[in-house]
């Protein structure tokens, strides 16, 4: 797989910046655009015409991928560059520097914290997926003895990002069955070694997210709890996301990536068959384990009521020390 120069030069920096700056916060494509050709005569009203997008190798960014593959970004005069992340914030100090421009599959959690922290100033271009029951789940093997949310009490548990949407939506739950979630002990490992270390008994059970949850089912583990389930129903976990400096420079080319994501977005919904399709273009699966794992909807319009109630649920749990106003946040 060949990376581009912005993940090459940007490495380092990512596992250094992201982390101090985001403790808290959640991997991509080939580095290609798939479907990308030469703008239309309608680029000439876009400040610029090639954007570079960091995106995650997981069924949230399907839509992006679909998009791509219908020529949506083409018809508005944009051509796209998917550059790979292992983790969505690992992509913000190359949105600081100009050199990645929207983060694709971004956790709302981290990046709301971000916000709230004040390391960065964003602005959601497009949603991203809400959960459904078995897309978003905690899985262990038989041989560990996890079979219920109680039994996670004082075992450590595989997430993407700590303090991001995983282990907020399993505190919930757990918090929920009269588990205290203080007792879970979270450790941090990219979704595509999640299986690894499951297997190798470095950790007790993975939250993992599609195609990986499939994955890890292929490999022996059972699912624990669904992370979409009870309190955290429909939950909304991912969204594209660019700096208000970006947008604020950029607002025609904003908007016809918007405009872009969000036919892809529609197409996606309606068209569960294209997804599955496009799946193992940029994911590690195969097309007979894209035909049976479980997909997020993919909402095509931004709306601010369930992003504020994510906000309202970290507050609650302690990972907000106040509201933020969510829709100050949506570009339009």
């Amino acid at each position: 797989m060949r990376f581009t120069r912005v993940r090459r030069a940007s490495l380092a920096a990512a596992a250094g910046l992201a982390v101090a700056v985001l403790a808290a916060a959640c991997s991509s494509s080939s580095p290609s655009s798939p479907g990308a050709a030469t703008p239309s005569a309608s680029s000439s009203a876009l400040e610029k015409t090639h954007i570079v997008v960091g995106a995650l190798p997981i069924v949230d960014t399907a839509g992006l991928y679909v998009a791509l593959k219908n020529g949506y970004f083409n018809q508005v005069g944009l051509t796209v560059t998917v550059d790979p992340i292992q983790q969505s914030t690992a992509a913000l100090p190359d949105m600081l520097h100009g050199t990645v421009d929207i983060v694709a599959g971004a956790n709302y959690v981290s990046w709301f914290q971000a916000e709230a922290q004040g390391t960065v100033s964003l602005r959601i271009l497009a949603a991203g997926t809400a959960c459904t029951t078995n897309t978003f789940a905690v899985l262990a093997l038989p041989s560990s003895g996890i079979t219920t949310p109680a039994d996670l009490a004082g075992k450590t548990v595989a997430v993407n990002l700590t303090n991001n949407v995983q282990t907020l939506t399993i505190n919930m739950i757990l918090k929920a069955d009269g588990v205290n979630p203080s007792t879970v002990h979270y450790v941090v490992i990219p979704f595509p070694d999640m299986i690894t270390a499951l297997k190798a008994h470095r950790v007790d059970a993975i939250s993992a997210v599609e195609p990986f949850v499939t994955g890890a089912k292929a490999a022996g583990a059972t699912q624990v709890l669904s992370e979409c389930a009870g309190p955290a129903a429909d939950f909304p976990l991912s969204g594209y996301f660019a700096t208000s400096a970006w947008v604020q420079k950029y607002p025609n080319t904003a908007r016809a990536f918007q405009k872009a994501l969000e036919e892809g977005q529609a197409y996606a919904a309606a068209n569960p068959q294209a997804v599955r399709a496009v799946l193992p273009t940029y994911t590690k699966i195969t097309a007979a384990e894209a035909a049976r794992l479980s997909l997020n909807t993919y909402p095509s319009t931004l709306d601010a009521a369930p992003l504020q109630q994510v906000v309202s649920d970290m507050v609650s749990s302690g990972m907000l020390s106040k509201p933020l106003d969510v829709s100050s946040l949506l570009f339009h």
